[in-house]
């Protein structure tokens, strides 16, 4: 896990591409390096490479970000009724970024795409704009989380005996994000389970459902911060 400045530094992909022959910047978009497993039961992983946007403990139907004016709660980025607090982690994944998403625990994955709510995607460019060049964040500029091509994944954690989310959030193409198998398969922590094709947001979304468990966020003062899928730890299991 790094800061965003660091992570910029570190990094001459930037500059690389600019001077890449657009097949050339393609095969390096859609990158899927070889990447160590951890394994960690006491901790959710990071479904994404990618920037920290929010990292919260709101009610379902408590506003999470205002964009323009109009409230975004879970229970409209999800389209479903939910009863428990939850904690929601939203990782912006730009250019930079390997666009292949990891589970953050053992889990069966229920995957549904969720309906559009608009004809065409909107673009999430400005949003990488505001990270990437300006270091910053302007959550007016997220209308795509309610309106985007988006896919539901329902994970069942039989460790935690209870499930959790990950919703991934497409830029303005469509039919982008795959999955490499079946609903209801079972993955193990830090597989790969699927890819987004262009620009996107993951957001990890923990229900408080089992009174046992406490879930521990480990981003305090961590917005801005850039993190892998299946290496950085997001979150601490306590009463396991």
């Amino acid at each position: 896990m790094l800061p965003l400045q660091d992570f910029l530094q570190q990094s001459e992909t930037q500059q690389i591409k600019r001077e890449l022959p657009l097949k050339l910047y393609e095969v390096d978009f859609n990158r899927d390096p070889n990447r160590s497993i951890y394994h960690d039961q006491s901790t959710f992983l990071s479904p994404a490479d990618g920037v920290i946007v929010y990292a919260k403990v709101v009610h379902p139907k408590e506003n999470m970000i205002e964009v323009k004016g109009m409230n975004y709660t879970i229970e409209t980025l999800m389209q479903e009724t939910m009863k428990y607090p939850c904690l929601i982690i939203g990782i912006f994944m730009t250019a930079l970024d390997v666009h292949i998403n990891r589970i953050p625990t053992n889990g069966f994955i229920k995957h549904t795409k969720l309906p559009p709510l608009k004809v065409a995607n909107l673009s999430m460019r400005e949003v990488e704009k505001d990270i990437l060049k300006r270091l910053n964040l302007d959550y007016s500029h997220m209308e795509y989380m309610l309106f985007n091509e988006r896919v539901k994944n329902r994970i069942y954690a039989p460790n935690l005996k209870q499930p959790y989310y990950i919703l991934q959030i497409a830029d303005f193409e469509v039919d982008v994000i795959a999955h490499f198998g079946d609903s209801d398969d079972y993955y193990t922590q830090g597989e790969r389970f699927s890819v987004v094709r262009m620009g996107s947001q993951v957001d990890l979304i923990i229900p408080f459902i089992n009174p046992k468990l406490q879930f521990e966020s480990l981003l305090n003062n961590c917005l801005l911060y850039h993190v892998e899928a299946g290496k950085d730890r997001l979150v601490r299991i306590n009463g396991i």
